[in-house]
């Protein structure tokens, strides 16, 4: 990311909630016609697929800091 996104960045997270809400629409908005179609639908038939796996039981979640602290532990090794 380049200097000047970074600073544009800051100033965007110190706006009023709001404000980075409507700004956050805005800028969805301008890129969403790039999105493919089939690969969107292909991430929500995964999200979908993996909720249900969840909600059947059949995987078990783990918090996001374990998982973290795993992951770090396997690139230290």
């Amino acid at each position: 990311m380049s200097t000047a996104t970074m600073n544009l960045a800051e100033k965007v997270l110190a706006l009023p909630i709001d404000e980075r809400v409507i700004l956050a629409q805005r800028v969805w908005d301008s890129v969403e016609h790039f999105v493919d179609p089939e690969i969107e639908k292909a991430w929500l038939d995964e999200a979908e697929r993996r909720w249900r796996e969840i909600e059947q039981g059949r995987v078990q979640c783990m918090p996001a800091e374990e998982v973290m602290k795993k992951a770090r532990a396997s690139l230290n090794k």
